[in-house]
């Protein structure tokens, strides 16, 4: 984003006091609680309203993972635990129109997440995995929900499997298999780099 020009500020969902007056873009990221833990979770709340508030205000707004599920909700769809199962580490999701002219008909993506949700009316899906049809939508001409990751690196990766050793664990996963190869790395980077000049110059 800094390489395309734009200066960033970096707030912690806890600490949310911040207005989309002064910004041309919100991008919501990650989290391990669900949509639907909002009172045992109540900066939640605050997500839902500042997300609204930018969609209604017709700025550019971008959800990843927790970030993706949020805007689902805003939009009036349903956020659940999966049935098929969570998807941690690498998978390939197969392209929709606008990202299929952008990425491919099929990228492999990095996943970490164990909700999912419905399709918001009004909204064009993106991409599909074989576990779960909707990982990314978008609304409107602004709006980017994005269930997967192409935000993280591998440094980033290796922080989550040491906070979340139970949850490895418990899903039978080894370290080296979650943190894949280099060249998944490397293609990766390259996504994030088209989508963010894609979401920001559209």
């Amino acid at each position: 984003i800094r390489n395309l020009g734009y200066s960033v500020d970096y707030t912690d969902a806890s600490e949310l006091k911040r207005n989309m007056e002064d910004y041309k873009a919100l991008i919501i990221l990650g989290g391990p609680m669900g949509v639907y833990e909002y009172e045992k979770f109540p900066f939640l709340l605050n997500e839902f309203k500042l997300a609204e508030k930018a969609i209604k205000e017709g700025k550019k707004v971008l959800g990843i993972c927790l970030g993706a599920q949020i805007i689902a909700h805003v939009l009036g769809a349903r956020v659940y635990k999966g049935d098929k199962g969570k998807e941690i580490g690498w998978y390939k999701v197969k392209n929709y129109g606008e990202f299929e002219k952008l990425f491919d008909e099929e990228s492999l993506v990095f996943q970490w997440h164990g909700d999912t949700f419905d399709l918001p009316s009004g909204c064009t899906r993106l991409s599909s995995s074989e576990k779960y049809e909707n990982q990314a939508f978008k609304y409107g001409d602004n709006v980017y929900a994005i269930q997967y990751h192409l935000e993280v690196t591998k440094e980033d990766i290796k922080t989550w499997i040491n906070a979340y050793k139970e949850e490895v664990k418990s899903e039978n996963l080894k370290e080296a298999d979650i943190l894949g190869e280099d060249e998944n790395w490397k293609h990766l980077k390259e996504l994030s780099r088209k989508f963010i000049s894609h979401f920001l110059e559209v």
